[in-house]
């Protein structure tokens, strides 16, 4: 059954404060802090090794040079203050791809608990399966940032016409984004229902505009300063929206509607 374009957006952005409410009345905020703390110690992991990248080259040229005069000196001190600059945009560009792979466990912990407050279906624990499912995560969340790197690199092109070509870029590079992150917290629910890595990316494409209107609002802080450590807290509301509206689209009976 096709799915309306605009049902999917409806319906997609609708299970965001679904999300919210579901999250606070069944006591589980505390999954939400873990991301924003991982992302701290991320980025503050980033910033160190741009510093100690940086006193690791300055040493070379030290050892390397009989004498420092000024423009080596001057050097010295710039690279010094750049690297960490530079890993600290790295961060930006990528910190939320680390995270989300980091919080895996949590992610599809949420999603699972997610569907059973809502139908009423128990997971029973069991390790083998968490490894695999945690392992499956990660693979995806590799291979989706693999294909958004090579696509905002063919938008950055296009930077090369003025004005237009830098906006269509930016908005490109959004929807891009938007997208893929989706597609990673919609796969935490279809790895639960079985579906193999090829029949999650068909499923997911029929349901397009709902990953894209889920990855949407995790993707939009990641443009501002400080966007990532936003984003990581509302990692945890979107895979519950996602795994809201993949239920909600799908054949399976809600047992207990009014947890949202």
């Amino acid at each position: 059954m096709i799915i309306p374009r605009a049902k999917q957006l409806k319906t997609g952005f609708a299970a965001y404060p679904k999300a919210f409410r579901l999250i606070w009345t069944n006591h589980l905020v505390k999954y939400l802090l873990l991301p924003a703390i991982l992302n701290i110690i991320v980025v503050v992991a980033f910033i160190f090794s741009g510093v100690g990248i940086g006193d690791w080259i300055n040493g070379i040229i030290e050892r390397s040079t009989e004498s420092m005069n000024g423009w080596i000196h001057a050097g010295m001190v710039a690279i010094k203050i750049i690297l960490p600059i530079v890993f600290f945009a790295l961060f930006i560009f990528i910190g939320g791809t680390i995270v989300n792979i980091l919080m895996s466990p949590i992610y599809t912990f949420l999603s699972e608990k997610t569907e059973t407050i809502l139908t009423g279906k128990e997971f029973p624990f069991d390790i083998k399966q968490t490894i695999h499912d945690i392992w499956r995560a990660i693979r995806i969340a590799v291979r989706n940032t693999a294909k958004q790197l090579i696509l905002i690199a063919l938008c950055l092109l296009l930077n090369f016409i003025p004005v237009i070509g830098s906006i269509a870029s930016l908005i490109l590079i959004f929807i891009i984004n938007a997208y893929y992150f989706g597609c990673g917290f919609m796969d935490y629910t279809y790895e639960r229902w079985r579906l193999s890595p090829k029949e999650s990316r068909k499923e997911t494409h029929k349901l397009k505009y709902i990953a894209f209107t889920n990855g949407a609002v995790y993707s939009l802080p990641l443009y501002l300063f400080c966007g990532a450590f936003i984003a990581a807290f509302i990692g945890g509301v979107s895979a519950v929206a996602a795994t809201l509206s993949q239920l909600e689209l799908s054949s399976k009976t809600l047992e207990k509607p009014n947890a949202i």
